[in-house]
């Protein structure tokens, strides 16, 4: 009868620790998949932040080189507009439309969209939204006009879910940074290197600068 009773008592202390123990896992494993769930969406955000970093990279570096594969895509520019990158030979090339790539086994879809940028100031200032005005004046006064040296571009990786992420960036060119000018009316005297924009020019002969306001003419030709 007492070894019996040992053995009854030693299934109920299995059943219970088991039952403890059951609880337990059960506990941390409510705490753990959230956690591991969010590490994995955490590094899914990295990489899809690494694949927009890299565009913008790449097309920072096109820019420097060449100014005039990013203002002028093989498609019309504006805040829909969709470009992937493709590899040639040593550098990229800009086409239409959007591209996928697999890191770690997961799916990212990734283009970006160029758009052309306006500034106050008739193009000489702050970069804005405001719409497109007339600017009788020239650089510097007042008025909003496209500037043809900065691009607006936006890289957008998608991934499954539904989830995205953005990244905005405005391209300069800064190393030969060119203005639009159309009013000359400030006469002859302008010598470089030019430390702002305005309405002179060059001192020269054979310039009349007087007959319309704003224009000039080249004379004895």
């Amino acid at each position: 009868m007492e070894k019996s009773h040992i053995k009854g008592q030693s299934l109920v202390e299995v059943l219970i620790a088991i039952s403890v123990g059951a609880i337990l896992i059960g506990g941390a494993a409510a705490v753990i998949v959230p956690v591991i769930r969010s590490n994995f969406e955490t590094r899914t955000i990295q990489i899809a932040g690494s694949l927009a970093q890299e565009y913008l990279d790449n097309l920072q570096s096109m820019a420097e080189s060449n100014w005039y594969n990013i203002y002028n895509p093989p498609a019309s520019k504006g805040s829909g507009s969709q470009f992937y990158l493709t590899a040639s030979s040593t550098t990229f090339v800009i086409s239409s439309g959007s591209t996928s790539t697999i890191v770690e086994g997961k799916s990212y879809t990734r283009y970006f969209s160029i758009e052309n940028v306006s500034r106050n100031s008739c193009g000489a200032g702050d970069i804005t939204t405001d719409a497109i005005t007339t600017c009788s004046s020239g650089p510097g006064s007042l008025g909003v006009a496209d500037d043809p040296s900065t691009q607006k571009i936006t890289v957008t990786v998608n991934w499954e879910g539904g989830r995205s992420i953005t990244k905005v960036q405005y391209f300069t060119r800064s190393r030969n940074k060119v203005f639009v000018q159309s009013d000359w009316s400030g006469g002859a005297g302008q010598e470089g290197p030019i430390t702002s924009e305005n309405n002179k020019f060059a001192t020269s002969t054979d310039v009349n600068y007087s007959g319309t306001s704003g224009s000039i003419k080249i004379q004895g030709y």
